[in-house]
């Protein structure tokens, strides 16, 4: 008698599921992947550049702040917010799903010394 060979093995690991529900569940995992990475600000790059990152670098990856906040020790406060996608309602109002506020601390030289990410209210 021959050995047969389940769809599990000729397949790898996924073959006994359907193509219908593997194309659907692959669908979903690119889908959450990439909805994961929407947002502009990469707080990993934050993470990486504390006490290497200048003003000039972070505004060159970024752009202009929203908001500027001078310090009495002659540093800056730098803030972007990173308000998501919006969708609208059927009124026609558009309400963002979600808001991060990036605060980066500079010190008098312009090197980036700290930050924090935040909620915000929209």
């Amino acid at each position: 008698m021959k050995c047969r060979h389940n769809a599990m093995t000729t397949r790898g690991g996924w073959g006994f599921l359907p193509s219908v529900i593997r194309m659907g569940l692959s669908g979903f995992i690119l889908a959450t992947a990439g909805w994961a990475s929407c947002g502009y600000i990469e707080t990993g790059y934050f993470q990486s550049k504390v006490d290497v990152a200048t003003q000039e670098m972070v505004a060159q990856r970024y752009g202009p702040p929203d908001t500027i906040e001078k310090l009495g020790n002659g540093g800056a406060v730098w803030t972007y917010y990173d308000r998501g996608s919006a969708t609208a309602s059927y009124s026609g109002y558009a309400r963002s799903t979600f808001c991060q506020a990036y605060v980066l601390t500079f010190d008098k030289e312009g090197t980036l010394r700290g930050w924090a990410q935040r909620d915000c209210h929209n």
